[in-house]
Parts: structure tokens; sequence; C-alpha cells
């Protein structure tokens, strides 16, 4: 993970997204390192007040990371045992399941076994898959091997998934921070949970979109009341040959998607925008136009020429075309 200090603005680089502080207002910061990334609160207020806030905010998000991490939680003993009954865990997957459908597969929770296998999840070097490793991949059922009961609690899936809730759990935990934070009465604040953003009250906070290929930024967009998060092929990725690999992989061939360098989704929660730019990452832009468009979600991408495309709100913060060089 990055961090750049400036003298004139503080910026924090997580995942494709930099938040710019630039306000004249009382704000209040903490930054932690959780859930494997860099995670900011940004609370205005009185201090006292905003320190309980956040304090209660943090205590939410350890308690998500202790459900959905990869040691010894909920998620753990579902992809051991293959069945729980836990409400919390239901929801998520019925969500990711939404999108996986609704992006016609672009988005999907078991990519773990293959993402293992090019090393992106695991302990093991970044590598190029056998042919027997995709073979064996793609003779499990994928998302529709994950089966969930009209209870609303239990999740049964099938012998051999490995459920990975890495492309919504960050999300999640931003939305749900924010939430505390809310309901202990802070009237405007920011959770920034390793890019992916959830900024509320009457505020604009400044958002820089990082650049894909060189230092710095390539957009800033204001953010009120909504979440952004960004997807890009510069994050965990290795070239090998020539050939970039990134860890965005392509639920319908296991490998890595090269349609873009940069997808961000600006939508009404975190969880949504985390979700939703993996899968414009994935099916690209002009399959899932009217979808975003119907469901308020605005978005940029950058395809591997430089030429960024935004949505129509989005638009006059972007350039046409960036440098693909660094």
């Amino acid at each position: 993970m990055k961090k750049i200090i400036s003298a004139a603005l503080i910026l924090l680089v997580v995942s494709g997204l930099w938040l710019l502080n630039t306000s004249r207002h009382r704000t209040h910061n903490q930054r932690f390192f959780l859930m494997d990334t860099i995670v900011e609160f940004k609370v205005e207020g009185d201090k006292e007040h905003a320190e309980t806030a956040m304090k209660h905010a943090l205590e939410e998000l350890r308690r998500i990371d202790s459900t959905f991490g990869y040691q010894q939680s909920v998620l753990t003993e579902l992809n051991a045992r293959h069945i729980i009954r836990n409400q919390e865990l239901y929801s998520l997957i019925e969500f990711s399941l939404e999108v996986n459908k609704n992006s016609n597969g672009a988005f999907s929770l078991t990519l773990r076994p293959i993402l293992d296998s090019w090393g992106f999840s695991g302990t093991h070097a970044y590598q190029v898959p056998e042919n027997s490793d995709f073979e064996r991949w793609k003779s499990l059922p994928g998302d529709s091997g994950i089966i969930l009961f009209d209870d609303g609690l239990t999740v049964k899936t099938h012998e051999g998934i490995l459920i990975d809730l890495g492309a919504v759990a960050k999300g999640y935990a931003a939305d749900n921070a924010a939430r505390i934070m809310k309901e202990d009465n802070i009237a405007a604040g920011l959770v920034n949970a390793g890019g992916d953003i959830m900024a509320f009250g009457d505020r604009d906070w400044q958002v820089g979109i990082k650049h894909p290929r060189a230092p710095g930024i390539f957009a800033t967009i204001p953010l009120r009341n909504r979440a952004i998060a960004t997807s890009g092929d510069y994050e965990r990725f290795f070239i090998k040959d020539g050939t970039r690999y990134c860890h965005i992989l392509d639920p319908e061939t296991g490998l890595p998607s090269r349609r873009y360098m940069s997808a961000t989704v600006v939508a009404q929660s975190c969880t949504q925008a985390d979700a939703w730019a993996t899968a414009l990452f994935v099916k690209g832009i002009e399959t899932l136009k009217d979808f975003f468009s119907q469901h308020d979600m605005d978005w940029i991408v950058i395809d591997n020429n430089g030429k960024v495309y935004a949505s129509d709100a989005l638009k006059e913060y972007c350039p046409d075309h960036i440098s693909t060089t660094p």
C-alpha cells in the first residue's frame, strides 16, 4: 500500500482513489490498518463526540473483519463445511448473487480456486496457471452451486466451491461504519476502506481517481451522500513476457480481464459501488449502461488506449484521454 504525503494536501492513495482534504470544516481523522488495507475515518463536529463515533465505527469494522475474514470466521466455516446458518452472510451472498445475475455473470463469488492458482490469493507467488488448474476450476458449478434456503439464514455450497467476498466486503464494511456514525448523530463524515469510500452528510468531499499508469490522479469528483469504488489492472498484477496479468478475473474464462485499465462506479451504497466496479471492469459499459442509468449509478472507465468515457453526470470532471505510459 502506498502512502504519499504532500505539504499542500493530504492524499490517501488506496485502490485507485485519493481523498483530497481541502475542506475548511473542522474535521477529525483516524487512520489504521484493518481488513488487509488502510482504513480512514473523517468526521466533522465536536472532538469528543467525533472520537466516540469513530470508536464505535472501528468496533463495527473489527466485527465485520472477524465475521467475514479468512481466519476462523463464518466464511471459513462455510468453505470448510459447505453449509452454515448466518443471516448476515446470507444477505451479503444474496446481494452478490443478484449482481451476478444482473451483470450476466461478470461478478462472481466462486473465483477463489482459480485466484489461488494465479497467486492472487493464498501464499504462493504470481504465476500463469496450468491448463489442469483451469479444467479443475471449470468443472465446478460456479455461483449456481450456491444455494440459499427460504429461511433467510441457511447457505449451502457445492463440494469444492470456495466463497470469496473480496469484491464486496470492503464496501459493505464502509457502509456499516458510516451507518454507525450516523446513528451516533454525526452530521457529516466519510469512511475510506481501502479505496471504497462512503460519504454522508451535507457537504461535498473531493475524491481523486488514481491515474492507472502514472503517479497522481486523472480526475477529481465531488462526493456527497454517495459512495465510490474503483477497480483497476494496476492494483495487483504481474507482467510476464510483456503481458500484464491483473487480479480481476473474467468468471467465464478464469483469465484476467483486459477490457479496461480502470473502472469507477458511484452509487447510493458502497456495497453497490464495490461490486459493480468489478462487474463493469469485466463486462464493459456497453452492456451495463442502461442498468446503471436505471439504478442511479454513475461511472468512469479508461480503455487500454487511454480513452476516458464517463456517464453524463461525471463527464465534466474527466479529461478525454490520458497517457498510457508512465
